[in-house]
């Protein structure tokens, strides 16, 4: 009887729904300090049984320059996926800019929360040329949505 049970849960569990699936989109600018922008993102990422799909950009110029970069840019192929209720976390691959100094191949980490100006958050982790972890903005204008 014990090894009935076993089974069944065992069924039941290859065929519950993952905790992995689900979309993850967002895009706007971000903030640290709650007024003044610091980057603009942009990003969708699918987990389904079908694998990870997605992408991630985000950029640190102009009005949202980062301090010392004439430039600075993430963006790449999301490879990894992490959804929740209300929260998202992805791993991706692609390229690291920086104005004058040019661009190097680069992984990321990004972590989300779901939510509109000032409850949203995005949280970048560079992982590869080097480590560098940027703080973490709450959405200035934009949107951040998990399903």
């Amino acid at each position: 009887m014990k090894r009935l049970v076993l089974v069944l849960v065992l069924i039941a569990a290859a065929f519950a729904p993952s905790a992995l699936a689900g979309t993850a989109n967002g895009g706007g600018r971000g903030t640290v300090d709650g007024t003044s922008p610091f980057s603009d993102f942009g990003f969708g990422v699918t987990a389904d049984d079908r694998g990870v799909r997605g992408t991630f950009n985000c950029l640190m110029a102009g009005s949202s320059q980062f301090p010392g970069f004439t430039l600075m840019a993430v963006r790449g192929q999301v490879t990894n996926a992490t959804i929740t209720a209300n929260a998202a976390s992805f791993d991706g691959m692609g390229m690291f800019q920086t104005g004058n100094q040019g661009k190097s191949p680069a992984t990321f980490h990004v972590e989300v929360t779901g939510g509109g100006p000032g409850v949203g958050t995005l949280q970048l982790t560079l992982l590869t040329p080097f480590l560098f972890v940027l703080p973490t903005e709450r959405v200035l204008v934009g949107q951040i949505s998990i399903r």
